[in-house]
Formats: C-alpha cells, structure tokens, sequence
C-alpha cells in the first residue's frame, strides 16, 4: 500500500513539474505548477464523466469528453517545449470551449453553465498581478465565450438531453464543485506554504551572508589599517634614506648613480602614494559624521586657494558659469574630494598655455548634475569605459604623476549618494565629467539606484 501510495505521489509531482527550469525564478515556476496542477484536475474531472455517458448511450458526448481530456492535456506539452503563456492560453480557451459546448448539448438544468464562472477566475491564478494584460485577455476570452454561450444556446435545446438527465448531472456538478473547489484551494495552499518556506529559508541565508559579509569587511578594514601602517613606515624610512643620501654624498656620486638613487626616492613617494589612496579607498563610506548642508560654491573656492600654487605655475583659470547649488543631506569632505580631483585633473593634463576648467550646473526634477569641463589633452574614445577603474592610467609618471586611483573614488562617492558620474572626450580638444547628486540623499544609493538616472548629454552644462 506505501509502494501504491508513494507512486502516485511521485507520478503527481512527476506531472505538476512538466515545464520546470532550475535556471527560472521561484515565483515563475509557481505559476507553471498552478497551470499543471490545474490541467490535471481538470482532465481527472472530465474523465469521471466518461463512463457516465457512455453508460447513458450518450456516445458522441463520452468523445466530446475524451477530446477535451486531450486538449487539456495538451497544456502539460506546451510546458514541457518551454511555451509556458502558450499553456495558459490553451488552457482558457479549452476550458471555456468545452464549457460552451457541453452547456449547449447537454442542456440549462445541467448548471454545466456555472463552470463559466470558475472558468473566470482562471487567469487571476495563471498570471501574476503585474502581468495585467494576459489576465485582461483570459478574461475576455471567458466573457467573449459566455456570451456567445447565451446568444445560440436557444437552438442547441432540440438536441438537449432529456430532463432526468440533466438533473443528475446538475447533482454531480455540484459535488464536483466541491471537490474541485476544495482540492484547488488545498493545493494552492500547499504551494503558497512550500514558496514561503522556501523564501524564508533564502532570507535566512542572505542574512547570513550579510553577517559573514559585514564581519568580513570589518576584517579587511583592519588589514588594511594594519597593512598600511606597516607598509608606510619602511617605505618612507627608505625615501628618507634615499634624500640624506643624495644631500650628503650627491657631489661625490657619478650622474648615473644619482639618476638611480633618485629613481628610486621618486618610486618610495609613488608607493607612500598608493598605500594612502588605498587606504582612504578601503575606508571610504565608514565612520562618516553626520550629514549636513554644504554650499558648492564656498567649496570652489577653497579648492581654488589650495590648488592656487597649480594653478599659478601653469598659468590656469578656475571658471564658474553659474552659481552653484546648496547641497542637503551630504558630507562636505567627501563632495570637496569629488570636485578637487576633477579640477586638479583638468589642470594637470592641460598642455595648453591658459587651461581653463569651467565648472557648471543643471537642476533637473530630482538631482543636480554638474559638468567640470576642460580644454585639456583629452581623452581616447578606446580608453574611456576603463578611466574609473583602479590603478588604470593612461599615462607614464614621466609624463602626468599620480596613482591611479583618485577617478575609482569619485565613482565609488558619487555612487554612495545615488548618482552616476561619466564623461564625454574627444582627444585633443577637451574633457567633460558629468556626475549627478540626488537632491534629497534618503537611504542613499539603497534609494537612488543610479539604473534610474539618465546617462546623457547636457548641452547647456557643456558650453562656456
């Protein structure tokens, strides 16, 4: 009896998975399930049917009843090939088709016409909420058929069957509402209770993940304390070293020997560099003070005295176009950084005799989006999608210094807050970074998921 039992539980959950990709949402599966489970309880009900008619003599209904069985049957095939909105369809039209034909034939007082109304609720079990309109369409195609049921049943009466008949069929109608009813609501029941479960043990586990996460960068953070401390110490000890060296006995040193030694001193400072970006890289985002009004202008023009020696050794100029908006809900420190890095970029690579970076503003409905823009060196169109990556450089330190770094932080601020940042070059004639900063920073980028801001041109922000 168990070997019974346990082959029919597997032949039923062999049945309700036809369809199934491992590769599909939860959710999606769900509804390929509802549809199998759905189908086959339908083909059972009809089936039951069958030996009925034919009992009765009604031979031509008891083929009527086989071909729907077919036809229901044939939604489990459409699963199978992966056509899963095909197999819903089917399964309204077919339910609804059989409904008209069998309430035309077998007669009113049967109530086979009542199955119209179940046959209505169909699609609000196939589809998903969200997916509206295939719902819309199942149930126009109930509405279109019951209709059409009420305008030619009128003269299918002649071919009714008799009166007794019908009333016996109504009774068993009613109890197959019952059990239809019944067993649908269960097994919906029971796959809404397996989803949850399932659900619940996912949010269990992300749960997990974000502990084992959080204690993971708390780690990392402490390396990188630890690493940087460590690191710092001898390298800068060697630069020292390199300095005295080159001041006590540089006179007595061959040329070649005090280009190597000054190689080297040039190469401990890059390192120092790097070390010290990384460092403000990893922490970038903790241990914040609270957030705070901050006036982008103010911000200008202190950037403008501390990169003033810069700016007056290549001769350059720090235009604003427009005044500047007042900032909400941001850190003052981390905006600076933003705003000192694109500047100074702009300045240093700038072979021209008077660089000039201007800096500009547009207010759209929800963010501020800035241009920094430059009249410098440029940049290559093959490069572009790589300059926000650490360490990417696109020129040696004989030429341009620097680590490499500075762009990734800007991306990695701008992102804390919900923007985006991007740029538009052309080698040789210039660069412009755009970044937008949201107007209200609440639940920061958790909110403002950057997939929501346009990336595109601002013609206005690019001309002087």
């Amino acid at each position: 009896m168990e070997k019974y039992i346990g082959f029919l539980k597997s032949f039923w959950q062999c049945l309700v998975s036809v369809g199934h990709n491992d590769h599909e949402d939860e959710k999606y599966k769900k509804y390929i399930r509802f549809t199998n489970v759905i189908a086959v309880l339908t083909a059972i009900s009809v089936f039951i049917y069958i030996p009925f008619s034919l009992l009765r003599g009604y031979y031509v209904l008891g083929i009527l009843q086989g071909v729907d069985i077919i036809c229901v049957l044939s939604v489990l095939w459409f699963n199978h090939f992966g056509y899963h909105k095909l197999a819903r369809h089917t399964y309204i039209f077919v339910i609804n088709s059989f409904v008209l034909i069998n309430s035309c034939f077998i007669g009113y007082e049967s109530r086979v016409q009542d199955f119209f109304y179940i046959a209505y609720i169909v699609p609000f079990l196939l589809f998903s909420v969200k997916d509206y309109k295939n719902i819309i369409v199942g149930v126009l195609i109930s509405i279109v058929i019951f209709n059409i049921y009420q305008v030619i049943y009128p003269h299918f009466v002649q071919y009714n069957l008799d009166i007794n008949t019908q009333y016996v069929i109504s009774n068993i109608n009613l109890w197959m509402k019952f059990v239809l009813f019944g067993v649908a609501i269960y097994i919906l029941s029971y796959y809404n209770f397996t989803t949850e479960t399932e659900l619940a043990l996912t949010n269990k586990k992300l749960e997990e993940q974000a502990e084992e996460l959080k204690r993971s960068n708390n780690d990392l953070e402490q390396f990188a304390a630890i690493i940087s401390h460590d690191l710092k110490a001898p390298v800068r000890n060697v630069s020292s070293f390199m300095t005295l060296l080159i001041r006590r006995y540089g006179g007595a040193l061959e040329p070649d020997a005090l280009n190597f030694i000054e190689l080297s001193k040039n190469s401990t400072d890059r390192m120092a560099r790097q070390i010290d970006d990384l460092l403000a890289y990893s922490k970038l985002g903790r241990d914040l003070p609270a957030t705070g009004i901050v006036d982008v202008n103010i911000l200008i023009e202190t950037i403008r005295v501390e990169l003033g020696e810069k700016i007056r050794d290549k001769n350059a100029a720090i235009i604003v176009d427009r005044h500047l908006p007042i900032l909400r809900n941001v850190h003052s420190s981390m905006v600076h950084h933003i705003l000192q890095n694109l500047i100074a970029n702009g300045v240093k690579f700038n072979t021209n005799e008077r660089p000039e970076v201007r800096i500009n503003c547009i207010e759209a409905i929800d963010k501020y989006v800035f241009c920094i823009r430059d009249n410098g060196i440029g940049i290559d169109g093959a490069f572009q999608d790589k300059l926000f990556q650490m360490f990417k450089r696109l020129h040696t330190d004989s030429e341009f210094e620097g680590t490499g770094i500075g762009l990734a932080v800007c991306k990695k601020i701008v992102e804390y807050y919900g923007g985006i940042i991007w740029l538009e070059s052309k080698k040789g004639e210039g660069t412009c970074f755009y970044f937008s900063l949201p107007k209200t920073n609440v639940g920061y980028s958790q909110v403002f998921s950057s997939k929501y801001i346009a990336r595109k041109s601002y013609p206005l922000l690019a001309t002087s």
